[in-house]
């Protein structure tokens, strides 16, 4: 369970508490869930009395009814006595196959998976039928651990944890969101689970792919190259992550679906990032509360990400954080079914040695930096003194032209990280010209971005560090960190 340790410690734990527990267990499509909630109780807490029950996605309300009866009997072996009509007699026939199965002191663990899918618009009463399970049930049996799980994070955040009126209220003991795993963790399972025998630039282009979801990395197959990995698991028209985003949207998003499609796809060509206005121009829209909601969405998806501009609580700007969907919409949004067949194989073994794929790698490298922004701070050693990261722009003026660092940490003290991401086959080389614009940068930022006292620092984070010459010198630089560092 790479990744994962801190997670089974709070779900052991839950299990050792003499009272019962209410849990939500959320995050990304694919990355785990059911596979951690599974694993804890089949290989850790196998004394545990064990149900679970899962959501099932387009299906009607009255249909996952029957499903959650037939659950109850496949579990338990219990029956009912009359007709199940409703989520409370229901959740009446769980309580009667717990109470009729369950052991003297046998801790109960009930799993509803998928819980955004059993009752979406909330019309046949599922929420108010668990509420009452759990508060006058549950609570008072204190020996029940009760997770809810869902990949859907904006429903369970907006009917579990902050709907003041919902049944479950302030009732959740423990928040659990998994998260994909990170550039350091996907290495460790690249390496000793699925075998590969790769260096860290190859693992760190699988992530700029793939990201950390565990889902994507199993599928993987060592025998085989990175490359024909991806031909053939998303470039071939059967493979299996081939019409994975769009599945993705759509069983998370259902009918706005193709609406944050667009969005994303608009993020997806500009590097630098968005604010939500600028969104709403490029929809052809005004910005309001439609684009606010699909922004809040996509961010509780895992999706997108707000870095805020340094000294500013305004001007957020949106950038894709999840490698797989940025990947998918560089690479593979533009070809038709057709196009998809008769492409040259192998098509992304040839398309690794272009310019095209270089330009892309260096953006896709400045996301994987972004979002293993602990994995820095840690390298660093800087971790606990940071106090937020995003980035800065001047757009000019008479007097000095403009400028953006796409990659900026603050610390207490008014002490700065400016960080610059360059993914090379080798050391990169600072020239001339790259030096003066960096020297630029931090003048601009100085100038405009800075009040008061300061102490920059310029790091360089590359895939093999820098070289060491007249301008690397010129610049100061504070820290040169490989991904081998960033990786250990």
């Amino acid at each position: 369970m790479i990744g994962r340790v801190k997670e089974l410690e709070i779900l052991s734990n839950a299990c050792e508490q003499n009272e019962s527990k209410l849990i939500a267990v959320y995050g990304r499509r694919r990355i785990g869930k059911t596979y951690l909630i599974n694993h804890m109780f089949s290989e850790h807490k196998k004394d545990c009395l064990f149900f679970r029950f899962t959501g099932s996605y387009m299906l009607e309300g009255s249909v996952q009814l029957d499903n959650f009866v037939e659950a109850i009997y496949d579990w338990f072996k219990c029956e009912p006595s009359y007709d199940i009509t409703n989520w409370m007699s229901g959740f009446n026939l769980l309580k009667k196959a717990i109470t009729t199965t369950q052991t003297q002191n046998q801790k109960v663990v009930i799993f509803l998976d998928e819980i955004p899918w059993i009752d979406k618009k909330n019309s046949s009463g599922f929420l108010g039928a668990l509420g009452y399970f759990w508060n006058e049930f549950a609570l008072n049996h204190k020996n029940i651990v009760f997770i809810l799980c869902g990949s859907n994070s904006s429903w369970i955040k907006n009917k579990i944890f902050e709907d003041s009126y919902g049944p479950l209220y302030q009732r959740l003991d423990i928040k659990i969101h998994l998260k994909p795993f990170d550039l350091k963790e996907t290495k460790e399972y690249l390496l000793h689970e699925k075998n590969f025998q790769i260096d860290d630039k190859t693992i760190a282009e699988t992530y700029m792919v793939f990201g950390g979801v565990a889902k994507y990395l199993s599928l993987l197959n060592s025998s085989k190259t990175i490359s024909e990995n991806i031909d053939e698991l998303i470039f071939n028209i059967d493979g299996h992550l081939n019409k994975e985003y769009r599945e993705v949207l759509k069983s998370l998003f259902d009918s706005k679906a193709s609406y944050y499609s667009s969005i994303i796809k608009i993020l997806s060509a500009k590097q630098s990032g968005l604010t939500q206005t600028e969104i709403a121009s490029g929809l052809g829209e005004k910005s309001g509360s439609k684009i606010k909601d699909a922004v809040a969405e996509l961010s509780e998806a895992g999706f997108i990400i707000g870095l805020s501009k340094l000294g500013s609580k305004i001007n957020a700007k949106y950038i894709i954080s999840d490698p797989f969907v940025l990947f998918y919409n560089k690479w593979l949004s533009g070809f038709s079914k057709n196009e998809l067949i008769s492409l040259q194989k192998p098509y992304f073994n040839s398309v690794m040695n272009s310019q095209k794929y270089a330009i892309w790698s260096g953006f896709a490298f400045e996301i994987l930096c972004l979002v293993n922004i602990d994995l820095y701070l840690q390298t660093r050693m800087t971790k606990g003194l940071a106090k937020s990261y995003g980035y800065w722009s001047f757009v000019g003026n008479d007097e000095d032209y403009g400028t953006q660092i796409d990659f900026i940490v603050e610390y207490e003290n008014s002490v700065y990280d400016i960080v610059e991401c360059k993914f090379y086959n080798k050391e990169f080389v600072i020239t001339k010209d790259y030096k003066e614009n960096i020297l630029h940068k931090v003048e601009m930022f100085k100038k405009y971005g800075l009040k008061g006292k300061y102490d920059i620092k310029l790091v360089m984070l590359s895939s093999y560090g820098c070289e060491k010459n007249t301008h690397y010198n010129a610049l100061n630089i504070t820290s040169n960190i490989t991904l081998n560092e960033i990786m250990k």
